[in-house]
């Protein structure tokens, strides 16, 4: 049965104190018409008509004018919605059991409703002016974040295999989302309306974009099946240093790009120039990179055979010398080395 106060106190709990109101929910989360019924449906509904009623409100402001709802999109973005987080539940939940963890629908729509509260509350506040789009776009990263989270508690996948998981599930959950949208589009701007499907070009969807994430994936994938053993004296080689400094210089200047690029979308966006999908792809990219899930990162490390559990590791002894200095013999050799790159590592932060 529906109980607005629980529902409320519930989503209250999801933004503000996530991880216990999780752990709190998860004895209950195995009935999945329970959680539908009590979050899913209701958050649905109530961040699709909220945006259509700001949308009214705010008729001539908004970063997305030519994709204003109307009564009768709204209503099919509920109906996209529900299918959507079905079919997200889905996925996540069966590649949970193919790497180890749980494959239970109902847990896995439970995990994907409460880590995507806050994305619903964006996409409420998507109308809102000037920093609507962007506050939706920012709770949507949030939301994956909480993903990340929340994924292990109600799904056990292992450690060895979050991420593989992770990154494979969001791969084929953009592949249904643009499948959807296809779909969907025709119903809510016309029969001969673009799909979002649409401004990505064959290239993107060959070998391009889809393609370009698919090997993303492989390569996090890779990354996380590095092994490294640390050399029984726990001492850094030059070698090592110097490989770490160029690539996190070179991990450096792809962020500088990144922010570059956001910085030229976000005044595209205050002269009020229609953002396409793909603008919108590098901009949740971008802060995704820059905030710190890197598969940039892993990219530059790996290139030319790298490994990214000795990047790691070497990462880590690093921080130990800069803050120990000399506590003991390989302390004090791992600083020596640190304080001739010091000028480069302090540049980036390690």
């Amino acid at each position: 049965m529906f109980d607005l106060n629980r529902t409320i106190k519930i989503v209250t709990g999801a933004l503000f104190n996530r991880e216990p109101t999780w752990r709190n929910y998860l004895p209950e989360a195995g009935d999945w018409k329970k959680t539908a019924l009590l979050l899913t449906v209701p958050l649905i509904i109530a961040s699709a008509v909220i945006s259509y009623l700001l949308s009214l409100v705010f008729a001539d402001s908004g970063m997305f004018a030519v994709l204003r709802p109307t009564l009768l999109s709204t209503v099919v973005m509920i109906i996209t919605g529900a299918i959507a987080a079905g079919v997200v539940a889905f996925i996540v939940s069966a590649l949970a059991g193919v790497f180890g963890g749980k494959s239970s629908f109902a847990l896995g729509l439970a995990a994907i409703t409460l880590a995507f509260v806050p994305g619903y509350v964006g996409q409420a506040l998507t109308w809102l002016p000037w920093i609507g789009g962007f506050l939706a776009l920012g709770l949507a990263i949030f939301s994956l974040v909480q993903l990340w989270k929340i994924i292990p508690i109600y799904l056990e996948v292992p450690d060895g295999k979050r991420a593989v998981h992770y990154i494979v599930s969001l791969v084929l959950t953009i592949v249904a989302m643009l499948i959807i949208g296809r779909v969907v589009n025709p119903l809510i701007y016309g029969p001969d309306a673009a799909s979002p499907f649409d401004s990505i070009s064959s290239d993107d969807r060959s070998g391009g974009r889809i393609g370009d994430l698919q090997r993303r994936a492989a390569l996090m994938a890779e990354a996380q099946e590095d092994t490294f053993t640390p050399p029984d004296d726990g001492k850094l080689n030059k070698a090592q240093v110097r490989t770490y400094v160029e690539k996190m210089q070179e991990l450096a200047e792809a962020n500088a790009a990144k922010m570059q690029q956001m910085q030229e979308l976000a005044a595209k966006a205050e002269a009020d120039e229609e953002l396409s999908v793909k603008d919108l792809g590098t901009m949740m990219s971008g802060m995704t990179e820059i905030g710190g899930f890197s598969a940039t990162a892993i990219e530059i490390v790996k290139r030319d055979g790298g490994n990214w559990a000795e990047h790691q590791w070497v990462q880590q002894t690093l921080l130990t010398a800069a803050r120990q200095k000399d506590t003991n013999d390989a302390v004090a050799h791992n600083y020596k080395l640190y304080t001739e790159y010091a000028e480069e590592l302090e540049s980036f932060g390690r």
